[in-house]
């Protein structure tokens, strides 16, 4: 396809280390290597990369920034820097419609946006949400002629992941702006199919699918020591990376099963341990400090993220939840986890990530709220005879593609924003 020269609005990106960064991210790159001029506006919230140039990276103003320097940081720390986590939200998430953000960072990166699309006139913006005021940004572009794609990699008010506004009105205003933002984009891409159907079926936007995807050139943290210290050797190993800390990825059932794992089959249960690595709340602390002997669970804490692929290709077989009542879930790590080559335990029946784990016969997919059925998961685990991932089918998962993908997306748009000023 022709070069198009595009805007990326993306809040999260690096050196942003929590899991929001990295579609944009792996996105931007490939993009690029397309042969598109792609132009990254960011908060400037999260510090820069090294050697990074002011005309490829534009980070704005953000008042998150006075809150980092009265508690006498020069920046905000990403979730996954600590090992510990509140997972209460902000008190101003039930205050400002669509989220804190639109008060925080959007003022100033629109007033970016706006002096970098005179100096540029870009072909297409892409804004990437979470937060969903990032859109307010493309419908000003938008509204100057350029072609936009709202990329959202959690749906808006179907399954939200935002905590519930308090009175009747505020949730009006967020629906009424989702819906008018949605239906001003000339294509909404999404993650997963149950958002696309609902963009389709309830906003009527023009919804197309662009999945999550592994960066192939992603490394882990090189040396054979690297993990050495993290695994019981003498264990098949069941590794979850990540945090669970949200609607949909309830940890409480696995337990449950360890417990009745280790009652009825003691042998079995011996063999298997369970590596978590991430931060966690005070209450996943507690519920991960069980007895569940003989089995083990073992908390590693926050890694970086080279530590955690290496930790991942490590694993004997790696853990994905995500729960029914969250059927758009198809974790970003589940893509990480194809990228390993190991097998994959997916208590995710009945959602998008259980079914693409079902495809790719990547594994044992269960439901994410069924003690008995997860226990007999585990005994299969522990054994090894969960099945590896096919190579061949979780090629088209890998961001080259998946950007081939988002390519497309935005050649429709440009078609519809030509269609309609003609």
């Amino acid at each position: 396809m022709s070069a198009r020269s595009i805007l990326f609005v993306a809040y999260f990106y690096p050196p942003c280390a929590d899991t929001g960064a990295h579609r944009p991210a792996a996105m931007v790159k490939y993009l690029r290597r397309l042969g598109h001029n792609v132009t990254v506006l960011t908060t400037s919230a999260y510090g820069s990369l090294p050697g990074e140039r002011p005309e490829d990276v534009v980070r704005t103003r953000d008042l998150q920034r006075v809150r980092a320097r009265m508690r006498g940081a020069d920046r905000v720390e990403g979730m996954f820097e600590a090992d510990t986590y509140s997972g209460r939200p902000h008190p101003l998430s039930y205050v400002l419609v669509p989220e804190p953000l639109v008060a925080a960072w959007v003022p100033f990166a629109r007033r970016s946006a706006i002096r970098l699309h005179r100096a540029h006139r870009f072909d297409c913006v892409i804004t990437s949400s979470p937060p969903e005021s990032a859109h307010l940004i493309g419908r000003a572009l938008e509204r100057r002629g350029v072609a936009w794609v709202a990329d959202l990699r959690d749906a808006w008010t179907f399954e939200p992941l935002r905590p519930r506004f308090p009175t009747a009105l505020q949730r009006w205003a967020d629906r009424r702006l989702e819906r008018r933002l949605m239906r001003a984009a000339d294509v909404v891409s999404c993650v997963s199919e149950p958002v696309a159907d609902d963009m389709r079926s309830r906003v009527g936007a023009n919804a197309v699918v662009v999945p999550n995807g592994w960066d192939p050139e992603l490394t882990p943290a090189a040396g054979a020591d690297v993990t050495a210290d993290l695994l019981d050797s003498l264990r098949t190993s069941l590794v979850y990376t990540g945090r669970f800390g949200s609607y949909g990825r309830d940890p409480r059932p696995l337990v449950e099963a360890l417990k009745r794992l280790a009652g009825a089959d003691p042998k079995t249960a011996a063999r298997l341990e369970l590596a978590v690595a991430g931060p966690l709340t005070q209450d996943e602390a507690n519920l991960f400090d069980a007895d569940v002997s003989p089995a083990r669970m073992s908390l590693l804490g926050s890694l970086s993220h080279e530590r955690a692929l290496a930790l991942q290709r490590a694993a004997d077989a790696l853990l994905l939840i995500a729960a029914p009542e969250r059927s758009q879930l198809a974790n970003l790590k589940l893509f990480e986890y194809f990228a390993a080559g190991r097998p994959i335990l997916a208590l995710a029946d009945g959602t998008e990530a259980g079914r693409i784990v079902s495809e790719a016969r990547a594994g044992e997919v269960v439901r994410a709220d069924d003690p008995e059925a997860i226990q007999r998961a585990l005994a299969i685990t522990a054994t090894g005879e969960l099945p590896e991932p096919d190579p061949a089918r979780v090629h088209e998962y890998a961001y080259p593609a998946v950007a081939e993908r988002m390519e497309e997306a935005v050649e429709l748009a440009r078609r519809r924003r030509g269609a309609a000023s003609a």
